[in-house]
């Protein structure tokens, strides 16, 4: 989903009746969106085979994202709502220590790749670093009045900023809004609104508000799903739906303006880039209450393998630009496909590294230092008032 960011925790899933509740096809999506969005980076989207053009096929790198986007707002709901710690502290810490500790390897190779590109120690562009440590990114060469562009030429850390927004509000919304439905209802009319002061001020903050539609969407079917038992049905659908629907026909109608007033329209650049992922993202709700509809027919054997990807995800989606898609250092072999598969390997390889071992290991140690600190304060606290 979808990343991208991770989309939760490993071990999260849990069935209310303490059974393992299966999600993996959300798993499958994750994994395969982080492998499509690693070729959309590698394979040229000229390519053609046997006069097919395939690269054609490679161009959507940005739908993954938005893939990523609807995956993460089911998961974070489902292992919140099933979890049993409500508190902001832990929920924050997971946040955080899932987002950062991976991102944090990523811009110390970030920087260490430039500085050997300049042979030397590279600008660190700390307030650059510091803006994206913030979550401020975005890509300036496609969208207007960008705070910052992601750090150290590493695009695909665009989606993080909304991700961890996204994370952000969720917690205040769902705390104060007991009422899922009524909280759905407040985001989608947020969004819808957000999305028309958009195409008047196209600016970080109503950009991200409106994209919060596509992400509540995920978490509004797994609000229905843990209700009903499983059994999303189509009054599940209708509000995120029309929501989505409404924002794209709002973009559609600046489009127009747009058009008319003597501005081009690409394919990937504002103002239709937007309009764009949220049509997809319409798509992809509508064609996934078809296949449900349909008992997921064949859905396990086209995209069931790739849920052996999503353990690492997160990590493949945030380093792959550097260890694949930008890699030079085996062009000696002047071999693009054997290069492929060898800078391949050594991705999954730090990957499973990185995710599976590092990531685990730094958060169990962080996790007691933490929260004892947070126990003594608010013992010492209580012994000042008492």
């Amino acid at each position: 989903m979808l990343s991208v960011a991770p989309a939760g925790d490993r071990g999260s899933a849990r069935g209310a009746s303490g059974g393992e509740m299966k999600l993996l096809k959300l798993e499958a999506m994750r994994g395969f969106a982080a492998l499509y969005v690693v070729l959309h980076h590698v394979v040229p989207h000229d390519l053609t085979f046997q006069g097919i053009e395939v690269g054609h096929l490679f161009r959507f790198g940005q739908e993954a994202v938005i893939l990523f986007f609807l995956v993460s707002g089911f998961v974070i709901n489902y292992s919140y709502t099933m979890g049993r710690d409500k508190s902001f502290g832990l929920y924050f810490f997971n946040r955080a220590t899932r987002i950062y500790i991976p991102l944090l390897v990523i811009y110390v190779m970030g920087y260490a790749i430039e500085c050997f590109r300049v042979a030397g120690l590279a600008d660190p562009k700390l307030k650059d670093l510091l803006l994206n440590v913030l979550m401020l990114q975005d890509m300036a060469a496609l969208k207007p009045n960008v705070i910052v562009s992601s750090y150290m030429h590493n695009t695909p850390l665009w989606s993080l900023s909304y991700e961890w927004w996204f994370y952000m509000l969720f917690f205040p919304i769902v705390t104060i809004i007991k009422t899922p439905r009524t909280a759905g209802y407040l985001v989608f009319g947020l969004s819808i609104a957000a999305a028309l002061l958009y195409v008047v001020w196209p600016t970080f903050a109503p950009r991200l508000l409106m994209y919060m539609a596509i992400w509540w969407a995920g978490a509004h079917l797994a609000q229905a799903y843990m209700d009903k038992a499983g059994r999303i049905g189509l009054k599940d659908f209708l509000a995120p739906v029309a929501a989505i629907g409404t924002i794209c026909a709002v973009l559609a109608v600046d489009n127009l303006l747009h058009r008319a007033a003597g501005g081009a329209l690409t394919f990937g650049v504002h103002p239709f880039l937007e309009l764009r992922h949220f049509a997809f993202s319409l798509v992809v709700l509508v064609g996934a209450y078809v296949w449900m509809k349909a008992r997921w027919v064949l859905f396990d054997r086209v995209f069931g393998l790739f849920a052996l990807a999503a353990p690492i995800s997160y990590s493949v989606y945030i380093s792959h630009k550097y260890l694949v898609a930008n890699a030079t250092y085996l062009a000696f072999l002047n071999s693009p496909i054997l290069e492929f598969v060898l800078y391949s390997a050594v991705m999954v390889a730090f990957c499973i590294a990185l995710e599976i071992y590092f990531y685990p290991w730094v958060r169990r140690a962080l996790r007691p230092m933490v929260f004892r600190q947070a126990a003594e304060s608010q013992s010492a606290s209580g012994r000042n008032t008492g």
